[in-house]
């Protein structure tokens, strides 16, 4: 029996070199696959940022393209707004302006326009009476007056030496010396506070905001009593601020004041607007909250049934409305109310692939057309 150590092992039948050949293989093959595999994730990388470009690119052009469209929209609004001027004297739910299209199909998607009478709602800044000689918003019963000296003729000065006495006409005798009328000052308006008062029973809103509102607007410093706020009631707040003493902007300016939280606004809102002071309220377009506010002796109810009743053709004066509502106001209320409005608001809506615009334009119309007072791209406010 032999010894193991007397036994050759056998030999490796793989030779070193062929090992190494196998191994450098194997780290070229696992190069390469790691090559492919971040050349892989580069153009998916790069794909994805292409697609994202390309995505971008086409929501920025339907994006610009249904701006464009609202834009057009306000055109039609104009046009609309004019030919209305033209074929009527009053302004009524049962007009084109407010019946227009619920959608408007147009290539690649679809507009939406809506035009609402701004003057359906109280005017806040009828609060403060400005006086005469102060800037006022147009109206319908304004009429330009002649400028003092427009339309007589200059007189041409006498040659030398000719008879002054024939060429010159005979002289005009001096008026009479009238006495002076005591001009009018601007102050707050007592009729339309208490109306606004009413209105904010009827929504169920304390009236102490009335105050609130009449010293937000008229150029004092002094609170009105007892439910009046100034600056010191803001300069307080964090952060503070000052009252305005100007007319309002816009309705949204309510949030400020004192009294008035986004509740309270939001119960509000519809029912008002911040038009120039002096712009009366169309009866034939009021909601009905307004109108229940004009006096003590109306009720919600009763003016819901009126509207019911309405002409369809609207009433064609501030007299027939109030016959019909059995209805007696002082002089300073019937002033302000109209059965013809100015200001309108239009709310175009545009929608292209998967581009969406909003538009709110408020537009002023008289006898010279139409134009645009304020434009707003995708918030009322």
């Amino acid at each position: 029996m032999k010894s193991p150590v007397c036994c050759r092992c056998p030999a490796d039948p793989v030779p070193p070199s062929a090992r190494h050949r196998a191994r450098q293989v194997g780290v070229a093959l696992i190069t390469v696959l790691l090559i492919v595999f971040i050349a892989s994730i580069a153009a998916t990388s790069l794909a994805a940022l292409q697609q994202r470009a390309i995505r971008r690119s086409t929501v920025l052009i339907h994006q610009q393209q249904a701006r464009l469209y609202t834009l057009g929209a306000e055109q039609e609004a104009m046009i609309v707004l004019i030919r209305d001027l033209q074929n009527s004297e009053t302004d009524h739910p049962g007009e084109e302006w407010a019946n227009l299209p619920l959608t408007l199909p147009v290539e690649g998607g679809a507009i939406m326009a809506r035009i609402s009478d701004l003057q359906g709602c109280f005017n806040l800044n009828n609060l403060w009476r400005p006086a005469p000689g102060e800037l006022q918003a147009p109206t319908p019963n304004a009429r330009r007056e002649t400028p003092p000296g427009e339309g007589e003729k200059e007189q041409e000065p006498a040659e030398e030496g000719a008879d002054a006495t024939s060429k010159k006409p005979s002289p005009i005798p001096p008026k009479p010396a009238q006495p002076d009328k005591p001009a009018a000052k601007a102050a707050l308006d007592p009729a339309q506070l208490k109306w606004l008062q009413r209105l904010l029973e009827r929504l169920e809103l304390k009236p102490e905001l009335a105050q609130a509102v009449a010293d937000w607007i008229d150029p004092d410093s002094d609170p009105l009593f007892p439910d009046g706020a100034e600056d010191g009631e803001y300069t307080v707040l964090n952060p503070p601020y000052l009252a305005a003493n100007r007319p309002l902007v816009s309705a949204s300016e309510l949030r400020l004041l004192k009294g008035a939280d986004q509740e309270v606004y939001d119960k509000l809102a519809p029912y008002v607007c911040a038009l120039p002071p002096g712009v009366p309220l169309n009866v034939n377009t009021a909601l009905a909250p307004v109108l229940a506010a004009l006096g003590d002796g109306l009720t919600l109810k009763d003016v819901e049934r009126l509207l019911e009743s309405r002409p369809e053709a609207g009433y064609k004066n501030v007299d027939e409305f109030l016959n019909a509502a059995k209805l007696t106001v002082d002089a300073p209320v019937k002033a302000g109310l109209s059965v013809a409005s100015r200001y309108f608001l239009l709310r175009a809506e545009a929608r292209v692939g998967d581009g969406r615009a909003l538009l709110y334009s408020t537009l002023y119309r008289d006898e010279n057309g139409v134009r645009v007072l304020r434009r707003s791209f995708g918030n009322q406010d």
